[in-house]
């Protein structure tokens, strides 16, 4: 299909998911929430921060790669390699002294809910969905208030015995501490030099400063893990995310061993009320290769359906189950990059044995699914189109309140570039007999072991922000597809 049909394609998608989308019953979601701390890095504050570090310590750093922040030299090594390279990161820090120094050294822009499930819970709920229920471990006095204000978002309490279902803010515990996340946004074209080197940003990024402090778990209060099956005739699916904060070790001497058990069980009492329940994984970037194989080999496999992840954390996962050669060719990109996207999502759905896999990219969307998914390829590629049309407003108009403001993605154009790479993945698969043009142009290609669903995706060329936008793209594909499942 050229540009135009696509449009019309959209068009199409987004008034069938409209007339679809309250069938749901609702949707589960957890666990991770803090606090965004987000400034937009300019000249001025790259200078002032390199003048509070060691120069050569940070070049050195630079060449180190460090996988977690520690000094400020550390800081500032991930952020000049982030706007070298133009690629998204998120790298934990284990201290406050992190928090502390940047305080010191900048001053915020403004703060926001951050957290892939604090992110989704409120998109969702914003967007209408019925009962959109969020657990957050460590619910604190003030990562409360930054839940929107919404009879249909919902928190799980234990009261007399009894489960209720509160918003959050009546649902906190003031005994505990908030989590603050630092977002530091950069934008195309921003020149400084650094080491000798002139470093030109070459597209719109982040830098996300992960917090991790000692006490925060993946964990669920063990009367809430009794009753969690009662919330069944309210939702139709879950979607987790947030694994990435489990530790190796703790402190008291457990190991991540138990956490994943823990996490399995909650995945296992899910469908004991509902052995049909549909179950998504938001994934992310994950430093720590022990986790991040743990948590696709041991979480993952066999026991979610869905899974959703960009190309870098494509290929990340890639690495872990032991397809270096494939992982390479998909972050080196290139002109076969695409094609190296496809078999990496191809194998990451047959080796972790799902039902779906969905690859965000800029310009594009790459889907496969098995052939056990429960909905036709046309439907998921309506639910592809709207998830792009969501993000789209997103990006242009900042935050989405109501339903009626993804609309606004619908006047954000095809991107060309996008278009034009599925050709080479179209032109892929041709050669290889698994099907025709035509049915490649129809973004819906049937094979003997997996469907594939492409779309190009709809790019607002100067967005308003980026964070979140994959979380965006990833949920509301997920809950347009509940919808035509129920």
């Amino acid at each position: 299909m050229d540009i135009e049909e696509w449009e019309r394609k959209y068009l199409e998608a987004y008034s069938d998911v409209k007339g679809s989308i309250g069938n749901l019953s609702g949707v589960f979601v957890a666990y991770n929430t803090n606090i965004d701390a987000i400034k937009h890095i300019g000249n001025k504050d790259i200078s002032r921060l390199l003048k509070a570090v060691d120069l050569e310590e940070v070049q050195q750093k630079v060449f180190d790669y460090p996988r977690q922040i520690d000094t400020p030299s550390d800081l500032l090594a991930r952020l000049i390699i982030a706007m070298r390279d133009g690629k998204a990161a998120e790298v934990p820090t284990y201290t406050t002294a992190t928090h502390e120094w940047l305080t010191d050294n900048m001053v915020f822009d403004h703060a926001n809910m951050g957290g892939q499930a604090g992110i989704i819970s409120n998109l969702l709920a914003n967007m209408g969905i019925n009962n959109v229920i969020t657990y957050v471990p460590s619910l604190s006095r003030e990562q409360a208030d930054y839940f929107v204000r919404s009879d249909n978002l919902l928190y799980p309490v234990i009261s007399e015995g009894k489960l209720l279902l509160k918003h959050p803010t009546e649902a906190y515990n003031s005994k505990f501490k908030s989590k603050v996340n630092w977002i530091l946004e950069f934008s195309k074209g921003l020149e400084f030099s650094f080491g000798g080197e002139h470093i030109k940003v070459p597209r719109d990024n982040r830098l996300i400063i992960s917090s991790r402090p000692s006490w925060l778990r993946i964990d669920m209060d063990r009367q809430l893990y009794d009753q969690l099956p009662m919330i069944q005739q309210k939702i139709n699916g879950a979607i987790l995310a947030g694994y990435q904060i489990i530790k190796e070790e703790y402190d008291d001497g457990s190991t991540y061993h138990e956490y994943v058990e823990r996490a399995v069980n909650v995945i296992e009492r899910l469908r004991q009320g509902n052995p049909d329940i549909q179950i998504h994984v938001e994934f992310t970037s994950i430093q720590n290769k022990v986790i991040r194989k743990m948590i696709l080999k041991d979480i993952v496999r066999r026991n979610v359906n869905s899974l959703g992840l960009d190309t870098v954390e494509v290929a990340n996962a890639l690495n872990v189950l032991g397809h270096e050669e494939l992982a390479y060719s998909v972050i080196n990109k290139g002109e076969n990059g695409i094609i190296a996207l496809y078999e990496g999502a191809v194998r990451l759905l047959h080796d972790l044995k799902l039902n779906r896999v969905h690859v965000h990219s800029l310009g594009f969307f790459i889907c496969v699914a098995s052939k056990d998914c429960p909905i036709s390829v046309e439907d998921h590629r309506s639910a592809l189109l709207f998830a792009s049309t969501t993000a789209a407003a997103k990006a242009t108009i900042g935050d989405i309140n109501s339903f009626d403001d993804t609309l606004a993605g619908l006047d954000v154009p095809v991107w060309d570039v996008g278009h034009g790479e599925l050709e080479n993945l179209g032109k892929y698969l041709v050669r290889r007999g698994v099907c025709s043009m035509d049915d490649f142009d129809n973004g819906c290609v049937s094979t003997p072991v997996h469907d594939l669903i492409v779309i190009p995706t709809k790019v607002a060329r100067d967005p308003v922000a980026t964070v979140g936008i994959g979380d965006a793209i990833s949920a509301s594909a997920f809950v347009a597809l509940l919808a035509k499942i129920k």
